[in-house]
């Protein structure tokens, strides 16, 4: 346990490397109101809403909680970028930004940015906000990072299975079914999370393992990760990481490469880089 001006502020869960800045559950004065020198943003690493937050409301039920009082947020985490890195190559990624406020510089504004589409996009800002922020931006970036993770899990997923489906099927009939070049001898389609690109750049290699908390899966071709005896148990980085852990997880911050320890967000940062 860390303390902060006497109050006790809890620790972040085992899983999350040693440089997570833990935002909630935390005491209102361990929370940064503006980003450390150097830094540009912060990406999230784990988040998980409480009951309170559940979007879908009913006839009669109680009126949603407002944020700046309720906590929305059982955990929000992140690592601290020292720069914008390649959306391209961070595809999947939700960054928060702080700034001083114009309107009362005690308070800040927050900017939710994703990587989506070869851009960092603004995905929700929030301005002139309180050291309960946190709890104000938890659902935009669960949101953003479940339907990222998902729309990227879901296209590798098709990858997979369409080749052996159109390896076996005449040109004519898979060409009208809009299965072209879905061939197992082919490349395969690329999953849009930047795994791919380290396969490419020799940093990981098709087979290799990768480890999570004791977990273990393969790399594949066309940067999937393998896990299970299902041949067809594919998934990506984000999508995994998540059905491991107890939260919506940037599985680039858990897997490590198995032969050493390496984060592969540490391997990303160093293809960008080069």
């Amino acid at each position: 346990m860390t303390t902060h001006h006497g109050a006790t502020t809890p620790t972040s869960p085992g899983t999350l490397p040693p440089e997570t800045v833990l935002l909630a559950p935390t005491v209102p004065p361990a929370v940064p109101m503006r980003p450390p020198a150097g830094a540009w943003g912060l990406v999230v690493v784990a988040v998980r809403t409480t009951d309170a937050a559940a979007p879908v409301r009913f006839t009669g039920d109680a009126p949603a909680p407002d944020p700046a009082h309720t906590d929305t947020a059982a955990l929000l985490a992140g690592v601290w970028l020292p720069e914008p890195p390649p959306a391209t190559l961070h595809a999947g990624d939700v960054v928060v930004r702080l700034y001083t406020s114009t309107t009362d510089p005690a308070l800040t504004d927050v900017e939710v940015l994703a990587a989506m589409q070869g851009e960092w996009r603004t995905v929700g800002t929030w301005e002139a906000v309180d050291a309960r922020w946190p709890h104000e931006v938890a659902m935009t970036v669960l949101v953003h990072m479940r339907y990222l993770a998902d729309a990227a899990s879901q296209d590798a997923q098709w990858a997979t299975l369409t080749g052996p489906i159109a390896a076996a099927m005449p040109d004519w009939l898979s060409r009208g079914l809009g299965l072209a070049g879905e061939t197992a001898v082919s490349a395969p389609r690329r999953a849009p999370d930047g795994l791919a690109e380290l396969l490419e750049a020799g940093l990981l290699a098709e087979g290799e393992q990768v480890v999570l908390d004791g977990r273990t899966a393969t790399v594949r071709a066309g940067g999937v990760l393998h896990h299970g005896p299902d041949e067809f148990a594919v998934s990506t980085v984000n999508t995994l990481a998540t059905q491991l852990c107890d939260f919506t997880a940037n599985g680039w911050h858990l897997w490590r490469r198995a032969h050493d320890d390496r984060l592969l967000a540490d391997l990303r940062t160093e293809l960008a880089r080069r």
